[in-house]
């Protein structure tokens, strides 16, 4: 769905957390009430200005929103301008917080006139697998899935054992993101964190990685796979 600007902006909550080392597995994280995913279009004459508000932002972020849980920037690698935002909110409450903040609305005044393109997602969680922290350097992947309706509640149950194996298991698998549109459930979004490309070869080998693909490959309908390029990266430390 396309935003006016007024309505992405006030919608758009850009809140980066701590980058830290690797810790303690953890299967799944617990699921939050409020996950959205924007897409921005940046004038490539800005961008260099763009990601300097963002992380202004993200300091003030850091300092004083406890309720923001996920914050996770890329840029499409053959696009850099377009940038994937995925964002993670305790709750309802825990967003109003953060579009009401001066650093937010700082952001707003310096970013608005860079953007040329938005979309803003409202997302369902289909499954939240994550390690407890993240490296330093990750590897992140996109993929956009579209499952044949009638075989969606099959491929949900497929791709969640999956997720799990992937994070009890894969030391290098650092956060598989499995989300879907509230209105659109059938057109899944995952956003994927490695520790490096050596780990993210090392998952597409693995045992319950080949499963999943056999298992579930009848009842996909398209995919689109993009490489990305980390612009922040974050995760509550539990």
């Amino acid at each position: 769905m396309m935003m006016t600007t007024r309505a992405f902006m006030a919608g758009m909550g850009f809140a980066v957390l701590g980058l830290c080392t690797a810790g303690p597995v953890r299967a799944q994280t617990s699921s939050p009430s409020l996950i959205r995913w924007a897409v921005l279009d940046i004038d490539p004459a800005k961008l260099d200005g763009f990601k300097a508000a963002a992380q202004a932002l993200k300091e003030a972020v850091l300092r004083t929103e406890p309720g923001v849980a996920v914050y996770h920037a890329v840029s499409e690698a053959d696009n850099p301008g377009r940038i994937h935002v995925l964002e993670m909110y305790d709750d309802a409450e825990a967003y109003q917080v953060h579009v009401r903040q001066a650093h937010f609305r700082d952001f707003r005044a310096a970013t608005d006139p860079m953007m040329v393109g938005r979309q803003l997602l409202d997302l369902v969680p289909v499954r939240l697998g994550a390690k407890a922290r993240l490296t330093a350097s990750p590897l992140v992947r996109i993929a956009e899935l579209e499952i044949e309706p009638a075989q969606l509640q099959a491929y949900q149950a497929a791709v969640s054992e999956e997720i799990d194996d992937s994070i009890r298991l894969e030391p290098g698998v650092l956060a598989i993101y499995a989300v879907a549109p509230a209105d659109r459930r059938s057109h899944l979004r995952f956003f994927e964190i490695y520790a490096d490309d050596a780990a993210y070869r090392k998952h597409l080998d693995s045992p319950h990685f080949k499963k999943y693909v056999e298992t579930t490959k009848p009842m996909i309908r398209a995919r689109r796979l993009l490489e990305t390029r980390s612009i922040f990266l974050g995760l509550r430390q539990r």
